[in-house]
């Protein structure tokens, strides 16, 4: 009998080891990583970090929810894209079909995802969607050097979303450091919430009586995002993964 108090499951996925990372990116992404099981223990989860690069298949139904972390760039080559775009990076093809499976198995089995930065792009690419290899050198979506801080830029939420629920309508400021972005949306996604130059900066099912599905290009877990933030995201998609977790029970 469930007690309403069950402590979900949750994969949080992204690649470790991936030989195209250079070091101090690991180390960044790492830090984020415990950023974000933080949160999730805080939210009152049970996060369970798994590593997308070690060619270990992982099921979507072993756990109550799926959460993809940032990392380095899909594979272009598996949206059609420009596979000679020369600032295409830290591409590790283990990691892509390692998530893209993971995404695809959570919402055929009814579990719950959320997506970071990378995650949102995976999450695109996995519904047949495609990416801007590369937003230019005057972008806004990161601070264009070397081993590059977050970039601070303002976000505008569509109401009647998930994204508003948590977050609220109207313009957020968010801290990203990405340099790719949606080109075509993918199928049973919708666009719900855009930067001001149009990028796509938030994702969700279009039907949401197919499951609940969000993802953010941004990066909430970082610590120089507005206080809270990442707190108000993770609260609505770990008691959504807490009524798998009370169905399993």
């Amino acid at each position: 009998m469930s007690t309403g108090a069950e402590r979900p499951r949750i994969a949080v996925s992204y690649a470790q080891d991936a030989p195209s990372h250079a070091a101090w990116f690991s180390e960044e992404l790492a830090g984020l990583a415990r950023n974000a099981v933080a949160g999730l223990e805080a939210a009152g989860a049970d996060p369970v970090l798994i590593n997308a690069a070690s060619g270990h298949v992982f099921s979507a139904v072993d756990y109550d929810g799926v959460l993809i972390l940032g990392g380095g760039d899909v594979d272009p080559a598996r949206y059609g894209g420009d596979t000679a775009e020369p600032t295409v990076h830290a591409v590790d093809t283990t990691a892509d079909e390692t998530e893209i499976d993971l995404v695809i198995g959570a919402v055929e089995n009814g579990r719950p995802v959320l997506g970071i930065c990378r995650g949102l792009q995976l999450i695109n690419v996995a519904f047949a969607g495609s990416l801007i290899e590369d937003l230019g050198p005057e972008s806004v979506h990161k601070v264009h050097k070397e081993r590059p801080p977050m970039a601070g830029h303002s976000v505008s939420v569509q109401p009647g979303s998930l994204l508003a629920d948590a977050l609220g309508t109207g313009e957020i400021t968010v801290q990203s450091g990405h340099h790719q972005a949606v080109r075509r949306l993918g199928d049973r996604l919708r666009v719900v919430a855009t930067a001001s130059d149009g990028v796509v900066e938030g994702v969700e099912l279009a039907r949401p009586d197919e499951g609940w599905l969000l993802a953010v290009q941004w990066h909430p877990e970082e610590p120089g995002s507005p206080d809270g933030q990442l707190a108000d995201l993770l609260t609505p998609f770990v008691e959504a993964c807490r009524y798998i977790a009370a169905a399993r029970s």
